[in-house]
Formats: structure tokens, sequence, C-alpha cells
């Protein structure tokens, strides 16, 4: 997008900083900064019957997206690292998948490595996190907060080892604990609603 396009409209909605400061570099609108408004991505998908933690059958859902930055030799040796362990491990692969067959997974897994890189708008994570499903991923904006998600910024390594050894070590320590999947799911359903990403747009708005 060009500068002087940027400069004629009266405000851009963009989901991430980090997607605002990639476009004002590249179209050189450092000094527009104001025109920009952050809002988060959002699901209408808010499920009631949420099974209870303990009760899921899966541990681990590998989710790997490649669309902008193919790093599928490091979710290879992530799947390998984390066949060596006991853990009942899925793999979700990005546009594989039937989204009833998504639903179904979320609500008997425990846990999300969401592999995807440089994503703006997670609609899939958004969603399988209002199943109450706690996260791991290498994009800070994704953690809703410290009781649902973790932030691994070791997934973005050559070498996945560091990564794996430190979700691991997380599962561990939290797996037997008496984690109430419903208030979690519940918490990131409050997040996650689309009123919330319009109460954003509105409130960046007013700001301005």
């Amino acid at each position: 997008m060009k500068k002087f396009m940027i400069n004629g409209l009266k405000l851009i909605g963009l989901h991430s900083n980090r997607v605002r400061d990639h476009l004002m570099i590249k179209s050189n609108t450092q000094d527009l900064i104001n025109k920009y408004i952050l809002f988060r991505s959002c699901t209408y998908n808010l499920p009631n019957d949420i099974k209870p933690f303990q009760e899921r059958e899966i541990d681990i859902i590998l989710f790997q997206k490649y669309a902008d930055s193919d790093h599928s030799k490091q979710g290879d040796q992530l799947m390998s690292l984390l066949k060596g362990t006991k853990k009942k491990i899925t793999q979700l692969n990005y546009g594989n998948y039937k989204r009833e067959d998504e639903f179904i997974l979320a609500n008997n897994s425990k846990f999300i490595i969401y592999f995807s890189f440089y994503d703006c708008g997670p609609v899939a994570l958004k969603e399988i996190q209002n199943y109450g499903v706690i996260t791991f991923t290498l994009q800070k904006d994704f953690v809703i907060n410290d009781e649902s998600g973790y932030y691994i910024p070791e997934l973005e390594m050559n070498d996945i080892t560091p990564a794996f050894n430190k979700i691991i070590k997380i599962i561990e320590e939290i797996s037997n604990k008496n984690l109430d999947s419903i208030k979690i799911a519940k918490k990131n359903q409050n997040f996650n609603k689309c009123e919330r990403a319009l109460d954003d747009i509105c409130n960046g708005i007013i700001k301005k």
C-alpha cells in the first residue's frame, strides 16, 4: 500500500503491532502511526459443553501453519521429540482438516502448541482456546492470560530442542494440578468474542 493511499484513509484497523509496524516500514508511513488502530481477532464459536481437563484423552495438539515462513524442518523435529514422550499427540495442519473435527479434537485435548509464524488473525486458535485448551505459542500477543497460555520464544529457533524442553517441563508441572477447563474456557471466550473486537475498534476511534 502506497503512502498517498494511507494518507487518504481515515483509519486502518489491524490485529497486531507487528503487522502495523511491518506495514509502516513497507509504506514509509511511520509519521502516520495515529491512523492505525488495533483490534483483536475473534470468533462466534462459544461452546457450552466443556470437557473437564482430567477427562481429556489427548495431551497435545501440534498445530502447524507455514503460510508466511517455512519452518517445516523444525516442525518435523518438534514432532519427533514429542513422539519420544509418553504423551498422546495429534497433529493439525493448516487447511487440511474439517472445522467440525477441530471442535471435537479441541474439547478432548489439554494443550496446543501453535506452531505458526507471523500470524495476525488466528481464528482457529481462538476457537480451540474457547474449549479451555492451554496454549504454547511463539507470538506473545496470542497469550490471553498466564492461566491459559505461555509465550515460548524458543519456538522460533533453528534447533527446536530448547522449546521442547521448556514446554514439556511446564506441562509436567501443571498436568497434575486441579485445572478448571470450564473456567479457563469461559475466560478465553470472554476475551475472544467478537463484541470485544468491536469494543477495540470503537475505543480506537474515540482515542483518535
